[in-house]
């Protein structure tokens, strides 16, 4: 069977393959095979401290190869290393995956009412989402000072946790990365297209970013260049490219028109939801405030406690004296007893 396309096809979907294969360098934790990197490794380094990624990615790897494992250690070299925020979500997934697990049945159940317009299970789902979106950002922050004890839970960025957990109840690439626990990154959802990471931290072996966007730059213009005459590509992969390309633009087109009851009933959930965020963001700046004054607290019940023990050991110190001198005293007053015995018992006889 042959295929004709037009230029103009054939432009849009070299520029659709650009985007799909950008899509996926940004957002895959490695560029090898998943299943060349044994699922125990990547539970260990990806729930390991941040700071310690890069030397114990770099020992596994070394492992796999002197055990004649050449491209499990390639895979292994290409794991990027997360950031906190990122390190946040893979304990959770890795630590409690059963709440993964109620977050990937609120995506499916909030798709399926936007889908059927049940405006009354929209403004329940959402409320819904709040709660479950804060438990998990409090519980990824306990699994964290768990982790490492010494780490402040104010310092945390919990704010990018919460919001990749909540790009992952819309993006299927994000929650692929969060149920799998191999998130590097911290991203974002704004409502259109595929979420976007955030600003944290580079990467210890990501190429830069004028690399990158220099690379997909060159990649567009290679595909826009293609003449109409080129041998057409094999049928399947045209076929998956397409179905991918199409996927994307069912994910940004215009969504149906909606009755104005339920536009309503959107806009009022939309409107009590930002409230409870403002409440939420008081909420936490109070406890941070909170947290900052137990801290000092904590050091100066530290600082007591360090002149209690010196007082203490002092008064064991002053008690034993007192003992001793108790002990000479009785040992005196028996002597004492003894020699006036004898002077009383001398002017006796005499």
């Amino acid at each position: 069977m042959t295929f004709h396309y037009s230029y103009g096809y054939v432009n849009r979907l070299g520029l659709a393959c650009c985007a799909v294969a950008a899509r996926f360098a940004t957002y895959s934790p490695y560029h090898g095979k998943v299943g060349e990197v044994p699922e125990e490794t990547v539970r260990e380094l990806y729930t390991a401290l941040p700071d310690g990624f890069t030397a114990a990615r770099d020992a596994a790897a070394t492992a796999a190869k002197a055990a004649g494992h050449a491209a499990q250690a390639t895979a292994i070299k290409r794991l990027r290393r997360p950031t906190v925020a990122a390190w946040l979500v893979n304990l959770l997934a890795h630590r409690a995956p059963e709440r993964i697990a109620e977050l990937s049945a609120l995506a499916a159940a909030l798709r399926d009412a936007q889908r059927q317009l049940r405006g009354a299970d929209l403004r329940a789902l959402t409320v819904q989402r709040r709660d479950l979106l804060s438990a998990l950002t409090e519980q990824a922050a306990d699994l964290a000072v768990r982790a490492q004890p010494a780490r402040s839970p104010a310092k945390l960025p919990l704010a990018e946790v919460e919001q990749t957990l909540a790009a992952a109840l819309a993006d299927d690439d994000v929650a692929v990365q969060v149920r799998a626990g191999t998130v590097t990154k911290a991203v974002s959802y704004t409502g259109f297209g595929a979420a976007s990471p955030l600003g944290d931290e580079p990467d210890d072996n990501e190429p830069s970013g004028e690399t990158v966007h220099t690379a997909r730059r060159t990649a567009a213009r290679t595909a826009v260049r293609k003449s109409p005459a080129a041998p057409a590509a094999p049928a399947a992969p045209v076929e998956a490219v397409a179905a991918v390309a199409a996927q994307r633009v069912a994910r940004t087109a215009a969504p149906p028109a909606v009755p104005v009851g339920l536009r309503r009933e959107l806009a009022s959930a939309r409107e009590a939801e930002q409230r409870a965020r403002d409440e939420v963001d008081r909420a936490r700046a109070a406890e941070t405030a909170t947290a900052d004054e137990l801290a000092q607290l904590r050091t100066a019940l530290a600082a007591l406690e360090e002149r209690r023990a010196r007082a203490q050991q002092e008064a064991n110190g002053q008690r034993a004296a007192r003992t001793a001198a108790d002990r000479a005293l009785a040992a005196a007053v028996r002597r004492t007893a003894k020699a006036q015995a004898a002077i009383d018992a001398r002017a006796a006889r005499s």
